[in-house]
């Protein structure tokens, strides 16, 4: 391995792995503390003047950044030499001709979930419906095995259970491939199909790609809307008005984000401090702590006004996004605003308190919410 950037001891890599768990699930568990991660990365950062450092992780060595400007660095847009880990980079679609059918489908799927008790399984389980529909059209909107093949084929990944990811790959691409080639006007599968000169293998992960993106943000949708429920004033203005919702799903996703930490991979050699690191090197930007620094005024509240009032705008870590992650929003929010034009949440226990700091992990299998008739009928769009 280089010598001359600064390593961290086996403790704290121990540390930094229990608190850094693969992407999905890691900062709904008891132990996986935001706030203990900040503890332990500002510890690093004084001791080694916010220098990356090396940390041992499951895989092998992986550089941690700290620093503003070395994340601004791993983060930028347009840079190859940093790829998203584990996967490949997805072909450009004109992907915002489906944005009006997309929003469409999310308002339909959701008029399911305005009455009765609402949590986490049955919320993921309609907005798993809009992630098939979109991707591959009506026809694969009540295939939840296709949902859970891709479930297990990125937990298998995660792990390296090589053969077992092997294994449910090969079922998996075998059954998309019925529904890419029925490629279903108003659908991703048939905007690939109309996309000239791509390889059938390069559809495989486009779609694979956009069903992942989608599915995740049911963690979102679920902890906003508990939120909504927990905080009138906001629920109201965000029934009133699409761009208030939209920041509430924004603040719902940094609260608890779905992924503590950014993963990227190397593509080609790089220099840090003086110090060269081969391709393949794995680079961590630990997003979720800086989004609940206690340098933050806001960072234990629920805040949707920083998404508006530009004080976001000026945080690194609240960078617009790619393509995808702007229209996942647009479709997450069209699918809120779908339960909240008829319905009105209220919380189902006080985890969520607007009386008390925010916690920083939280359950999603103990979020509830019940769904009362709204007073009136909300025109929003």
């Amino acid at each position: 391995m280089p010598r001359g950037l600064p390593r961290a001891s086996l403790l704290e890599s121990v540390r930094l792995a229990t608190t850094f768990a693969p992407p999905g699930t890691p900062h709904l568990l008891p132990g996986h503390d935001v706030l203990r991660a900040w503890t332990l990365l500002a510890g690093l950062e004084a001791r080694y003047g916010g220098r990356p450092v090396l940390v041992r992780g499951l895989r092998g060595p992986a550089l941690l950044v700290m620093s503003k400007r070395d994340a601004l660095r791993v983060l930028a847009e347009g840079d190859d030499t940093y790829a998203a880990a584990g996967e490949q980079r997805p072909f450009g679609l004109p992907t915002d001709v489906l944005r009006p059918t997309f929003i469409e489908i999310a308002r339909e799927e959701a008029a399911a979930l305005t009455a009765g008790v609402v949590d986490h399984a049955r919320l993921d389980a309609r907005w798993q419906r809009v992630a098939r529909r979109c991707v591959y059209g009506d026809g694969a909107a009540g295939d939840e095995e296709l949902t859970r093949l891709l479930t297990g084929m990125t937990r298998a990944g995660r792990w390296r259970a090589r053969r077992r990811q092997d294994l449910l790959s090969g079922r998996y691409d075998a059954r998309i491939i019925d529904h890419l080639r029925r490629a279903e006007p108003g659908s991703l599968a048939g905007l690939i199909a109309e996309t000239p000169g791509q390889a059938e293998s390069r559809g495989l992960m486009q779609a694979a790609f956009w069903l992942m993106g989608l599915g995740v943000t049911s963690t979102g949708l679920m902890q906003t809307l508990a939120l909504l429920a927990a905080h009138p004033a906001h629920r109201k203005s965000a029934r009133a008005d699409p761009d208030y919702l939209r920041a509430c799903l924004r603040e719902g996703l940094r609260l608890w984000p779905p992924a503590p930490a950014l993963s990227r991979v190397t593509t080609a050699e790089t220099e840090w401090y003086g110090t060269t690191l081969p391709a393949g090197t794995t680079v961590l930007v630990p997003i979720a702590a800086h989004q609940r620094s206690p340098r933050l005024p806001y960072a234990n509240t629920f805040a949707p006004e920083i998404w508006l009032d530009g004080t976001a705008a000026d945080e690194w870590w609240a960078m617009p996004g790619c393509d995808g992650l702007r229209l996942t929003l647009t479709v997450g929010t069209a699918f809120l605003a779908g339960i909240l034009r008829v319905a009105r949440p209220k919380p189902v226990g006080r985890m969520l308190s607007p009386h008390r700091p925010l916690p920083h992990t939280i359950n999603l299998a103990r979020l509830r919410v019940r769904m009362r008739p709204a007073r009136r009928q909300s025109a929003q769009a």
